[in-house]
């Protein structure tokens, strides 16, 4: 019986190791350094004025912010991109960035006066 039992073990051992292993491994491995560049996220609006700052959020400097409308609907591509992305202008309360005049964005939109400054859309 013992002779019998070992192999069924082994099989059991292997079974439940193999749910284990990682499937979705970064490109390098799972110890490589995540890439730094983060690029700008996906433009949406009327003339692409606008960038998106969540899966139903655009917002521009010239354009405001639209929720939840047809303006937003590329934004919801952000979510199957791999890489992270950068929205808006300089940052602002709650980790947000400015989005539009007077108006900051995170995972939702937040009235804030560091937004209503000229030029908050210029890099920093």
């Amino acid at each position: 019986m013992p002779k019998t039992s070992l192999p069924v073990h082994f099989l059991c051992l292997l079974a439940l190791s193999s749910a284990c292993y990682i499937q979705n491994c970064p490109r390098g491995g799972k110890r490589a350094l995540p890439d730094t560049e983060i690029r700008q996220c996906i433009p949406c609006g009327p003339g692409n004025r606008g960038h998106c700052f969540g899966p139903n959020i655009c917002c521009g400097e010239e354009l405001g912010c639209y929720v939840g409308t047809s303006e937003t609907l590329h934004c919801v591509e952000e979510n199957y991109l791999p890489s992270p992305c950068e929205a808006g202008g300089k940052a602002c309360s709650s980790g947000g960035r400015c989005a539009a005049p007077g108006v900051c964005c995170n995972d939702g939109t937040i009235m804030d006066q560091t937004c209503l400054i000229s030029l908050v859309f210029a890099q920093s």
